[in-house]
């Protein structure tokens, strides 16, 4: 099942996150959002470098100039999901679905 999040919790996820990549892990918490329902979110230069992105729903996401290096998006669904610009870099990509 799916986990869902308010705007407000993915707000502090990512500014969590955005705080534990620029500190090299010292501060902040690596984001979890596995399995996480993120249909037509907007995430245009989100930074989720190295972020645990597996089975997330990301179907018509905006992830235009998103940081995505070293992500984990195994199994993730990316159908119709922007990515024009996005650093995918690393990433882990398998299983995921694009169409």
């Amino acid at each position: 099942m799916a986990d869902t999040h308010t705007a407000a919790e993915l707000a502090a996820i990512l500014a969590n996150h955005k705080l534990w990549s620029l500190s090299t892990g010292m501060a902040g918490s690596r984001a979890d959002l596995s399995r996480a329902n993120l249909t037509g979110a907007y995430l245009s230069r989100a930074d989720l470098t190295g972020a645990d992105l597996t089975g997330a729903d990301l179907s018509h996401a905006d992830l235009t100039g998103a940081y995505l290096s070293r992500a984990d998006l195994s199994r993730a669904d990316l159908t119709g999901a922007n990515l024009r610009g996005a650093d995918l870099t690393g990433a882990n990509l398998t299983g995921a679905t694009t169409t």
